[in-house]
């Protein structure tokens, strides 16, 4: 039951992410909900959690995204690595850290899809662009952390659901 709605919790954030997260552009950038989500799991869950997590959602980015499958689940995992590696090495109750893991994670994201992207021959900003982008990107996931970090210690401190036996 608990991973169905971890299934479902990511499946919302990507469904968001794809559908209406690109209205809130801000300077030229929409907030990455899916790398946010799996940060924060990672954060609150341990690497491994992250890892799994980052997977499950970047498959599923993948699959709504043109291109080849992959991509997207290759950067979730690393933006999971490196939030994982942070937590081993800092204080896990500070608010300030798990912003700076996602400031972090989504320039590692975003270098791995320009890379890949650059490698399949497919269009990539120039340079200075995708370093604003990058910037611009890890300023808006590194504010949206805090919330991110409430919702998934919620639901990880969400008692079981209690099943009615039949007899």
């Amino acid at each position: 039951m608990k991973r169905l709605a971890g299934v479902a919790l990511m499946l919302a954030a990507i469904l968001v992410q794809v559908t209406w997260a690109p209205r809130l552009t801000i300077a030229g950038v929409f907030p990455n909900l899916a790398l946010v989500a799996v940060i924060a799991i990672t954060w609150t869950g341990g690497v491994r959690s992250g890892m799994v997590w980052a997977c499950v959602g970047g498959l599923m980015l993948d699959l709504t995204a043109p291109g080849p499958l992959g991509p997207h689940a290759v950067a979730l995992l690393a933006g999971a690595y490196l939030t994982g590696f942070w937590t081993r090495n800092v204080d896990r109750e500070s608010v300030l850290h798990p912003m700076l893991a996602a400031a972090a994670g989504t320039a590692a994201y975003s270098t791995i899809l320009v890379a890949t992207d650059d490698t399949l021959g497919l269009p990539v900003p120039p340079l200075g662009v995708a370093m604003q982008l990058l910037a611009a990107a890890s300023l808006y996931n590194a504010v949206l952390m805090p919330v991110a970090l409430l919702i998934i210690r919620r639901r990880q401190d969400a008692p079981p659901a209690i099943h009615a036996s039949s007899a």
